[in-house]
């Protein structure tokens, strides 16, 4: 069975294996993010060292390659004063394919 565990840059040493103190020790973003059920899927190029890293720490940590992207995203960011962008890009079309959902509709 998997454990639960959380994920730190520091030491990587994982919490105790309870509910109660993976809510505690998580930052008040992560906990936020995954609450909101909202999500995009995201598609990146990564180096081969890190992505095997991740998959060796996600199966001895039972934790799936995404919680420890989620993870180290919102430890990352914490800390950060972010501003946001402006309306006319985020409004910009987008590139790249329609869905093809979206092409059976247009045609």
């Amino acid at each position: 069975m998997a454990k639960n565990k959380n994920f730190t840059f520091e030491s990587l040493v994982p919490t105790k294996n309870t509910e109660q103190a993976n809510t505690a020790n998580q930052p008040a973003a992560i906990a936020a993010l995954q609450d909101s059920g909202t999500s995009t899927k995201v598609t990146f190029d990564c180096p081969n060292e890190l992505v095997e890293t991740m998959k060796d720490y996600g199966y001895w940590e039972g934790m799936s390659q995404k919680d420890i992207i989620i993870e180290a995203l919102g430890v990352f960011f914490e800390d950060k004063k972010i501003k946001e962008r402006p309306e006319k890009v985020k409004m910009r079309k987008k590139v790249g394919r329609k869905p093809k959902a979206l092409k059976a509709f247009l045609n």
